[in-house]
């Protein structure tokens, strides 16, 4: 059995002590448990979280309300009512709370088809603290209804516990289930991603049409995986960093987290921060969703506040917030040209700067948050971190989530080492590492109550295996001629990102002797609908990637016009297309050029951030045209990837970019596809690296390699270095 404490168990004996009997009675057992699962009528209004709630595979769905007090606090009983005596309030009605919860989570199963009927459901009243025969000296036991609906402190052991269960599910047995319908019922506590009604495929429609595609996997219900439950739904006391692959639902799933932290701390101020300024509507979005789903109504906007980390003139964000009531004046992009004397500076080289200005600053910030979520870390510089978690009201509740190989602009992995340092003890200023043994071996990362210090997400679900491998080769420079810049160098790190190696080490024999490494990506690890063997469609699917080289820009240009003009033709909605790639000399004139040639074909489309406003990325019957800084963070349908050659080629005006700029810069432009990338550009090596990925798909050969000969690491060092 899994057992998911989503909140810090409380000094509450009663529930430590009965949670710790369904640990020792039931680990062994298939099912899962609950600690706090938060329970929702139709309505959206909270029922209960209930202290706990076990699915059983052979005892069914058990919900249990757990009372710490003993035989003296209980004057007396009538109907539902407790009076309570020595108390914190004057009244308890724990049977109609738990009776209440267990209706309330089975109308949750019997509002689907394909969960209705399958669960027996019951309910029981735990007492830890109070002995039956207690309980019968005050004749209490003459309610026999009442008293069938509880677990006294001799039941909270194994034996006994397990013994009262079976006895008391008699009366409503659970059916034997198959394994596809055991998989759908903890599934649905797990709870499910967003999605839309399938867009409908016309009669007519050609039976190799991308819409069948389309229409094939928005049909399908995405429910939570098991790592994903826990970032969604946990609130450790601790910090936290997700570490996790492009498309395993990392923003999802802290959305999920910040609506259910409103949820359950309305007095708590939660900041919700991101770097990319298009996923403002998106962000919205799914806080609102998710907490209209929690709650029937729209999230308290003052308590929980979606910033972007530097924020504009028309925007507050978390840096120029912080800075107001630091009583400083926020320092705007103009500003930075004009004090450092530089032109050219990525976004996030700026925004470090001003963050380092204020760091400098304001040595002590004012606390203004209770939980701050981040997303996109990789993009952030220390002296954000270090700021951001000096504004909390207990440094504890900072949670980040990252990708190194998204990082386009900084190059620094947001490791708590490296942001945090460390006390004048050696020790870390933040622990996200496991305690060392007597026997030198190191515990698992987790805090008391059973929550993880970190994550490593590597389920990929929205990239095609074939381009999610690509990305990852072209990123690391796997191919590269002079070889790879940056990756990991060991198994267990590989295995992190969802990779098995099939042939070579990474030894220094092995880098002395240019031997071959064969990696493959495990099928557990690329759910993706069309990585099935069965995908009910294939002959709509076509090749997933496509590599297309032309003789100039200009013809470029035309090509991905016409293309896009057909995929229209064919269907597809301008919305389900967009077209990005690594930056390039004259960036704004290039993609001119190709909302032209568009135009010339009848097709609309907007530049992000140029023809829109920053935080607006898509508008409805335009294709969606937008710098790689615009892109990430998004998705489409299929997107051309275009100006590819400028994938290892830094711009020389740009003093500080380097090769693994343009390469993450290139991974992002892949794996912003949830079917389709079309790779496109002016005849360049790169293009070779990306045939010969072709050619050893399904797996990566590339000569080993170790930490010496990367121009950076990214190897999971938390372990060793904590």
């Amino acid at each position: 059995m899994k057992f998911y404490p989503y909140q810090p168990l409380d000094t509450n004996a009663g529930q430590k002590k009965f949670w710790d009997a369904l640990k020792r009675t039931f680990t062994s057992d298939p099912g899962v448990a609950y600690y706090r699962y938060a329970i929702f009528s139709k309505s959206g209004n909270l029922v209960k979280e209930p202290d706990f709630l076990m699915l059983h595979r052979d005892l069914g769905l058990w919900i249990f309300e757990c009372k710490g007090c003993h035989i003296h606090n209980i004057h007396a009983i009538q109907g539902h009512q407790w009076q309570m005596s020595e108390w914190y309030q004057e009244y308890e009605t724990p049977v109609a709370q738990v009776e209440d919860a267990m209706w309330a989570v089975r109308g949750k199963f019997e509002e689907r088809r394909e969960t209705r009927g399958l669960l027996s459901f019951h309910y029981q009243v735990v007492t830890p603290f109070i002995k039956q025969q207690n309980w019968q000296s005050k004749r209490f036991s003459e309610l026999a209804n009442l008293t069938a609906a509880l677990l006294f402190e001799e039941d909270c052991s194994p034996q006994p516990l397990k013994k009262r269960l079976q006895e008391r599910s008699q009366d409503y047995p659970q059916r034997v289930l198959t394994d596809e319908q055991w998989e759908q019922a903890i599934a649905l506590l797990g709870g499910e991603l967003p999605r839309k009604d399938p867009r409908p495929v016309p009669t007519g429609t050609s039976q190799d049409s991308p819409i069948r595609v389309i229409h094939e996997i928005e049909s399908r219900l995405r429910f939570l995986d098991d790592q994903q439950q826990k970032v969604a739904f946990e609130v450790p006391d601790g910090p936290q960093r997700i570490r996790g692959l492009a498309g395993t639902g990392k923003t999802v799933l802290f959305a999920k987290r910040a609506a259910k932290m409103h949820a359950a701390h309305p007095d708590w101020t939660i900041a919700f921060v991101f770097f990319t300024q298009a996923l403002y509507d998106q962000i919205l979005g799914f806080i609102s969703l998710y907490y209209r789903e929690l709650m029937g109504e729209e999230p308290d906007w003052t308590k929980i506040q979606v910033l972007h980390a530097w924020g504009s003139k028309d925007r507050m964000g978390f840096y120029r917030n912080l800075a107001l009531k630091s009583g400083k004046r926020p320092k705007s992009v103009n500003t930075v040209k004009y004090e450092t004397g530089e032109k050219f500076m990525s976004p996030s080289d700026t925004f470090e700067y001003v963050c380092d200005r204020l760091e400098e600053d304001v040595p002590t910030p004012p606390q203004l948050f209770d939980a701050i979520l981040i997303d996109e870390g990789q993009d952030l510089p220390p002296s954000f971190y270090r700021l951001a978690r000096k504004t909390l009201s207990k440094e504890q509740r900072l949670y980040w989530a990252y990708d190194e190989a998204q990082g386009i602009g900084s190059l620094i992995v947001p490791r708590p080492d490296t942001i945090f340092g460390r006390h004048d003890d050696g020790t870390p200023v933040v622990d996200l590492g496991g305690n060392k043994l007597p026997n030198g071996e190191t515990t698992p990362r987790l805090y008391p109550d059973g929550m993880a210090k970190a994550y490593n997400m590597n389920r990929c679900y929205r990239t095609p295996k074939v381009l999610l491998m690509a990305a990852h080769a072209i990123n690391m420079g796997l191919y590269r001629q002079s070889g790879p810049l940056q990756g990991v160098t060991n198994q267990k790190d590989w295995e992190n990102l969802g990779y098995s190696i099939e042939e070579g080490n990474f030894t220094i024999a092995s880098v002395r002797e240019k031997k071959l490494v064969k990696i493959t990506r495990d099928k557990k690890y690329s759910p993706h609908p069309i990585d099935e063997e069965e995908f009910p469609v294939k002959e709509a699917l076509h090749s997933p990637l496509v590599v297309h080289t032309l003789d100039s820009e200009a013809e470029e240009q035309e090509w991905i016009a016409s293309q896009v003009a057909n995929d229209i033709e064919q269907g597809m909605n301008p919305w389900d297309l967009m077209i990005t790639g690594p930056t390039g000399d004259k960036e704004k004139k290039y993609y001119r050029g190709i909302k032209a040639a568009l135009k010339r074909r009848g097709v609309d489309s907007i530049i992000a951030g140029i023809d829109t406003k920053p935080d607006i990325f898509r508008m409805n019957g335009y294709v969606t045209i937008a710098p790689i800084f615009r892109a990430k963070g998004n998705e489409a349908w299929k997107v051309y990837a275009c100006r590819f050659h400028y994938a290892d080629h830094p711009l020389p005006y740009k003093h500080d970019e380097e090769e693994i700029h343009k390469r993450n810069e290139a991974f992002v432009a892949l794996t912003r596809a949830r079917v389709w990338c079309v790779v496109t550009g002016v005849t360049a090596p790169i293009f070779q690296e990306l045939k010969a990925i072709q050619q050893d798909y399904p797996n990566l050969v590339f000569p080993a390699f170790n930490r010496s000969s990367l121009q950076r690491n990214n190897d999971d060092e938390e372990s060793e270095d904590e």
